[in-house]
């Protein structure tokens, strides 16, 4: 994955969904994987206690808005259908890609950026749907 197209480190990754949520993930060289943590505490598995990691990243923005249906529970759609940029982060490494959604009920597609549909490393995956215009680093 280094060696493609636009291809980055990224050891440290930040993505900020509000003022009161940040999550993290912290790339482990010796196990291949992403640590991650949630308001800069590990996230860990309520049974096993043990920190969720994670292979493969995805994390794209999209438009969001507060429902508005009574419950003031901030409930959000995301404006997902469409087409857009992100990143997919595996191996310690991000290289930037595309997505298409056609419909509410269709399945997202993620396509390198020469239009090539993406391979995902094997592995558990992660997707990040990021509200637009709130903070991503990738390091």
């Amino acid at each position: 994955m280094s060696k493609m197209e636009g291809a980055k480190v990224a050891n440290d990754v930040s993505i900020t969904y509000s003022r009161g949520t940040t999550t993290s993930y912290k790339y482990d060289e010796e196990n291949k994987y992403y640590l991650r943590s949630v308001n800069g505490k590990e996230h860990t598995d309520y049974v096993t206690k043990e920190q969720y990691h994670f292979k493969n990243i995805i994390t794209y923005q999209v438009k969001n808005t507060t429902i508005d249906d009574g419950s003031n529970k901030g409930r959000q759609n995301l404006e997902n259908v469409g087409s857009g940029e992100g990143y997919y982060i595996s191996n310690g490494y991000r290289i930037p890609i595309k997505w298409v959604k056609e419909s509410r009920k269709a399945q997202t597609k993620y396509y390198y950026m020469n239009g090539k549909e993406l391979k995902v490393n094997d592995g558990n995956t992660f997707i990040q749907i990021q509200p637009l215009n709130e903070k991503l680093t990738i390091e």
